[in-house]
């Protein structure tokens, strides 16, 4: 039947792509499958628009299954020995390995992948990068797909606004008086100054400047951590990589930046600038807190569009890029081997090829801008030229998506309901098309551009960026700027030692914890107190043995990039 039903599909694919949704329900019987995700920030059955494309046009309904809320689905799924049916792991390294160990992934050589022209025209080196690595592990076979690939070697990983990106108020800066910002402990002074300015919200809730959760941790403490992506370096898992100066960051190391970031943190929270409820918030309360203008600083460039909107900017009120005058931040490039996180598939599943058949959608290009952005014709569409443009819905939809209603046709419920909850691009969404004159991101439509030129962009520009007209651009103006190697991506991490993984199983709770003791610490001899148990107590469970093998698996990917840039 399997084989009989990839030949229908094969013919109906080959006689017309846009017959699918309408055929949907008359070639097949309704069928749910299970996502198990390590980066998915949500749990049960996709809702809304999403789940009503996914139903129209392939007759699925999809539950995810996340350790990110849940913090015993892996160990739960391996012991249970069932994946689901579509597998994403947030790392090609040692929960890959214990996978293939116990024959939970499928392996794709199996399958005919014929009929899955995108899979076949556009993910060829990134199944080489899975199946080179398995290989490693005495594993022969194709067991999926790195994520975030490129269409073509070596460009940024960011049209507009990087991923790692000092966020600041705009409005605020301006009301402060515009304040400097040298170096990294200049932050609380200088967000003293924001928060002065813009005490409360509108309707009166008390703004902090900075906040976090746990959400995404299990070792360092991600608010901390990411403030050393300002100067240039990656994660590579605890440890920090500056792939452009090749400098090395031991997070326990005496004077470390991560020790440096952890004691601004403090200051923030003792100074009453970090809000005290990031350790018992998650990332939806995080986000909402965002959107409604509590926070006056943001981690990362991709979250800003929930505060950002053309009504504030015409305000001159928003989140833009700033920089430490003495940074250089981190700027990924992308890389036809894609990126350390992986799609896979289950090896218990019964559908692999209605599995394949949504894993190429999401690898076209309406399949892309749909997944992000929202059914076409509603919240975009194609213009005469060719050119995709949003709708004035669809920009209602990017700027308040908490508020935003969806027609009942489309699923109903509010767009943020509906949002596609993958949280993993199978192509990287921020890349120009080859052959096009714009991006699968929205941000490289000419709509995009006409849409922000407000008065934000424009006195954020002349005020701050020097005539720079985008984050990205500031970073290609300054030259401050730390650029990751396309060989770095494409080098795949060696897993830790079994004796590594018992050592770091050990010691991450209590990094974890104690990072944000020491951020929550009321007193500088507290920090202190804080900082030197959880170094000490780490170092007992083996942590510099660990820190030997991260950095000898470091020196390999140096080498690696000498050898292939």
């Amino acid at each position: 039947m399997k084989k009989l039903l990839s030949l229908v599909l094969t013919l109906v694919m080959l006689a017309s792509l846009a017959a699918v949704p309408a055929m949907a329900e008359e070639y097949r019987e309704p069928i749910t499958l299970v996502m198990f995700s390590e980066l998915a920030n949500y749990a049960g059955e996709q809702q809304g628009w999403f789940a009503k494309e996914l139903k129209d046009r392939f007759n699925v309904t999809l539950r995810y299954v996340s350790s990110n809320v849940d913090g015993n689905a892996w160990t739960a799924a391996v012991s249970a020995g069932e994946l689901g049916d579509i597998v994403c792991l947030g790392d090609m390294g040692d929960h890959f390995i214990t996978a293939l160990n116990a024959e939970l992934l499928m392996d794709w050589d199996d399958l005919d992948l014929t009929p899955y022209t995108n899979i076949t025209a556009y993910l060829g080196d990134a199944m080489k990068k899975v199946s080179d690595f398995a290989a490693e592990q005495g594993h022969e076979g194709t067991y999926g797909f790195s994520y975030g690939v490129a269409m073509e070697n070596g460009a940024w990983a960011e049209l507009t606004d990087p991923t790692y990106a000092l966020q600041i108020r705009f409005d605020a800066w301006e009301k402060a008086g515009k304040p400097a910002l040298a170096t990294l402990e200049d932050l609380p002074a200088f967000l003293q100054a924001l928060q002065d300015a813009v005490p409360t919200t509108p309707s009166g809730e008390k703004v902090y400047a900075y906040g976090g959760f746990p959400d995404w941790e299990d070792c360092v403490m991600k608010f901390t951590w990411d403030l050393m992506t300002y100067y240039g370096y990656q994660e590579y898992d605890f440890m920090g990589v500056n792939y452009a100066t090749r400098d090395v960051v031991n997070p326990l190391a005496d004077g470390s930046l991560y020790y440096r970031a952890l004691k601004v943190n403090n200051a923030l929270y003792r100074m009453g600038l970090f809000d005290p409820e990031s350790t018992s918030q998650n990332f939806d309360t995080y986000s909402q807190k965002l959107s409604s203008g509590r926070y006056l600083m943001a981690m990362w460039g991709w979250i800003i569009g929930n505060y950002n909107s053309a009504e504030k900017a015409a305000n001159k009120d928003g989140f833009v890029t700033f920089m430490f005058e003495d940074s250089a931040p981190a700027m990924q490039t992308i890389s036809t081997s894609g990126s350390n996180r992986m799609w896979a598939l289950g090896a218990n599943t019964e559908y692999p090829e209605r599995c394949l058949e949504i894993i190429d959608w999401l690898c076209s290009e309406e399949g892309m801008i749909i997944q992000n952005y929202g059914p076409k014709g509603l919240t975009w569409d194609y213009g005469e030229d060719g050119v995709p443009f949003m709708t004035d819905f669809g920009w209602q939809c990017q700027e308040d998506k908490a508020n935003t209603q969806m027609p009942a046709e489309y699923g109903g419920g509010t767009f943020q309901d509906g949002e596609s909850k993958i949280n993993h691009e199978t192509i990287k969404v921020e890349q120009m098309i080859p052959g096009k004159t714009y991006s699968f991101s929205y941000k490289g439509w000419p709509c995009y551009a006409e849409h922000y030129a407000t008065a934000l962009s424009t006195a954020w520009s002349e005020e701050y960026a020097d005539g720079a007209t985008s984050g990205v651009d500031l970073y290609r103006k300054t030259g401050k700027v730390s650029v990751q190697s396309p060989a770095a991506i494409a080098y795949a991490k060696a897993s830790l030692s079994e004796e590594g993984q018992q050592k770091r199983a050990q010691f991450a709770p209590v990094m974890k914890e104690y990072s944000w003791k020491c951020v929550y610490s009321e007193t500088e001899e507290e920090f202190e107190a804080n900082w030197t148990y959880m170094v000490e107590t780490c170092r007992g469970y083996g942590y510099d043995d660990v820190v030997a093998e991260k950095m000898a698996d470091i020196e390999n990917c140096f080498a690696f990039m000498d050898a292939n840039d």
